[in-house]
């Protein structure tokens, strides 16, 4: 959709001359796969998938290494976003207009969204706040988590052999733990990228701890 394809940092392969005809990687940028993407776009090339290609990784095994790894996804790509976020209606930004939007919405307008929604929801379980909205409900909730679990579950179900009742139970778990783990990250990392900005701190660098 849209020819987008953005790069996974995890695995990709790109042609030296076009690395230094971009000029390398922006020592600010911590998620530099984003911002070679843009890049990349911002010349006129494609980034194309191959879906054959068969990669594996080490995901993080401590909950330690995997929040400083998500914070650092974070605060690269807020840096990524505001740094192009200029180019939203300008012809040179054509190529990243989807992308960029994408990644506003993500980082703040959904999360700020999932904020007042969890508060909202605690609150209201508590008996502490009574919301008025018309069709502000409990059913509401529940057709949100649905299709979360729905989609999700649909999207793996395109591997073989996933379409397992386990993967369900897996993604429900996901809806109540992992997603909200998220949300806080990525709270944490916003933070964290003000105050770097505020207090003119350079952005370090987390390289995401491996193990044998």
């Amino acid at each position: 959709m849209f020819k987008l394809c953005t790069i996974p940092g995890t695995n990709y392969v790109i042609r030296r001359d076009l690395l230094e005809q971009i000029g390398g990687w922006d020592v600010k940028a911590l998620s530099e796969d984003t911002e070679i993407s843009f890049q990349v776009y911002a010349r006129n090339y494609r980034i194309k998938f191959q879906p054959l290609a068969v990669t594996w990784e080490q995901e993080p095994q401590t909950l330690d290494v995997w929040f400083h790894q998500r914070t650092r996804w974070v605060k690269g790509n807020i840096y990524v976003v505001l740094k192009n976020a200029h180019k939203i209606f300008t012809k040179a930004g054509r190529h990243i207009r989807f992308d960029l939007i994408y990644f506003m919405s993500i980082y703040f307008l959904l999360m700020t969204s999932l904020i007042l929604s969890d508060s909202v929801f605690v609150l209201s379980v508590a008996g502490v706040v009574h919301s008025d909205i018309n069709g502000f409900s409990n059913g509401l909730w529940l057709t949100a988590v649905l299709a979360f679990v729905i989609s999700t579950f649909v999207t793996i179900t395109t591997e073989k052999s996933e379409m397992k009742f386990s993967n369900l139970l897996v993604i429900i778990a996901m809806y109540l733990i992992y997603s909200q783990m998220w949300l806080v990250v990525a709270a944490y990392g916003m933070v964290n990228y003000v105050r770097e900005q505020v207090f003119h701190q350079q952005a370090k660098w987390y390289k995401t701890k491996r193990y044998k």
